[in-house]
């Protein structure tokens, strides 16, 4: 969904159109349930989350900014909703989200036994890296995010986002190959 059709739909949603909400559900209810349940780390308490969003969404379409990056914008409120939850539960904040990742590297002709393996062999790349850095590369690879919308989110420069993103990437693409030797 472009930004255009998105400051429409917000507009929609602003005059009460459910069908607006609808349009922007089908276009990202998948990436946020899987922001969430990157998370959370629970499916049930991922896809309550998932609803909650969108409800939120309908209560707060009329603090959206036309043109001001409906991406980052859901990406922040999806964000605040899980420290919230993380809060009011009186859990630890997690700082890795290797189920995302999995879930994305994975084809849906993948039988159980492999996925099983390649989760654990994502969650051990990915536990090689810094939380910082394990964020950024969710951020962009899960979320779909650029590294502008990411650095907007967590309040850092642009090209340290781009730069601890290629180093992350570096260091898995050396962790992986160095797992195919032995």
């Amino acid at each position: 969904m472009t930004d255009l059709q998105f400051d429409a739909a917000v507009e929609k949603i602003r005059n009460g159109d459910k069908n607006a909400l609808k349009l922007i559900y089908d276009a990202y209810g998948d990436k946020i349930y899987r922001l969430f349940l990157s998370k959370v780390h629970n499916h049930q308490d991922a896809e309550d989350l998932t609803s909650d969003f969108f409800l939120k969404l309908w209560e707060c379409a009329s603090y959206y900014h036309p043109g001001s990056g409906h991406r980052c914008w859901l990406n922040t409120i999806a964000r605040n909703m899980a420290v919230d939850y993380f809060r009011k539960s009186g859990r630890e904040i997690p700082s890795e989200d290797p189920e995302v990742l999995n879930s994305e590297a994975l084809t849906e002709h993948s039988t159980a036994e492999e996925t099983t393996i390649n989760k654990m062999h994502t969650s051990h790349l990915l536990s090689s890296l810094s939380s910082e850095e394990q964020e950024i590369v969710q951020m962009h690879i899960a979320a779909e995010l650029t590294f502008r919308e990411i650095a907007v989110i967590l309040k850092r420069p642009l090209g340290t986002v781009a730069w601890k993103y290629r180093n992350a990437i570096g260091k898995l693409q050396k962790l992986a190959k160095e797992g195919e030797l032995v």
